[in-house]
């Protein structure tokens, strides 16, 4: 039960972090690629409920590098926006 609620915990933050602007709203293919890492996050959040989250912390180490993918995506639009 504890598993699941953390699930449901991420995925809540995941969704009201996508709720704000993002810097990559002026560049729709970063806001694209932003939006398939967000959809991958899901499909690795419900593979872990469904699988009792047994991947050996592949699947959360995955999940943390799209967290940093999405971050570098910001930091590109946000450098492109100021140069």
């Amino acid at each position: 039960m504890k598993r699941i609620s953390a699930f449901v915990a991420a995925g809540l933050a995941v969704s009201a972090v996508a709720a704000f602007a993002s810097p990559t709203s002026h560049f729709p293919n970063l806001e694209q690629a932003q939006q398939l890492i967000d959809q991958s996050y899901g499909h690795i959040e419900a593979a872990r409920k469904d699988n009792h989250d047994e991947f050996g912390g592949h699947a959360s180490r995955a999940e943390e590098l799209l967290r940093q993918a999405k971050a570098e995506l910001d930091q590109a639009a946000m450098y492109r926006e100021h140069r």
